[in-house]
């Protein structure tokens, strides 16, 4: 009776021993939403844009101009800013508690959309036996978006926003995981590679 008195404290020191060395161990955070972070970070800007349509009348026949048309519309639409979310990194963390978050440049994403109900009528001024064509407004819509394209992918403040937005989406994703396993991290970010 005293061997398997003596193996029962054995066994239950054994299950002691054993649960209290799984007390040191530090739980793993896991970061795995950090992609879904990145893309709700995204700014949505609106736009108020004008369509320009110009010929300046060179096509003259029995040396009358033809050709002459000047035209113009106006349109509201949106573009959507924000950081490539396959170029975003979590790594850490590690001996100090840092972890580090690589963000990519901001830029802009997809193509401008169109809010089709804003369109003005077109106000235009032709020559004679010129007319406004349907091929005339589509291509100047197509030349006004790839302006507004240009002038927001050269506009540093606003790509510098849409960055900066996705660090501070990043940085509070990362504490959050962190006090969910009672771990207090601190966030250091670092452009893409």
């Amino acid at each position: 009776m005293r061997q398997s008195k003596q193996l029962f404290v054995a066994v239950v020191a054994l299950f002691i021993v054993l649960g209290l060395s799984g007390c040191d161990k530090q739980e793993q955070p896991d970061f795995s939403g950090y992609k879904k972070i990145a893309d709700l970070a995204t700014i949505d800007c609106t736009f108020h844009n004008v369509a320009e349509i110009y010929n300046d009348g060179t096509d003259i026949i029995f040396g009358i101009n033809v050709g002459y048309k000047k035209a113009w519309f106006e349109y509201d639409g949106s573009v959507e800013l924000g950081v490539d979310v396959s170029q975003v990194r979590i790594e850490g963390p590690d001996a100090s508690n840092v972890v580090t978050v690589f963000v990519p440049e901001a830029q802009v994403l997809g193509i401008p959309q169109i809010d089709e109900t804003s369109f003005s009528d077109v106000y235009a001024d032709t020559g004679l036996l010129t007319k406004i064509e349907t091929m005339d407004q589509s291509l100047a819509l197509q030349t006004a978006q790839s302006e507004m394209v240009s002038a927001v992918e050269n506009s540093p403040e606003l790509l510098e926003r849409a960055r900066k937005r996705a660090e501070t989406l990043l940085a509070q994703y990362v504490t959050t995981v962190g006090s969910a396993i009672g771990q207090e991290y601190e966030v250091r970010f670092s452009g893409s590679e």
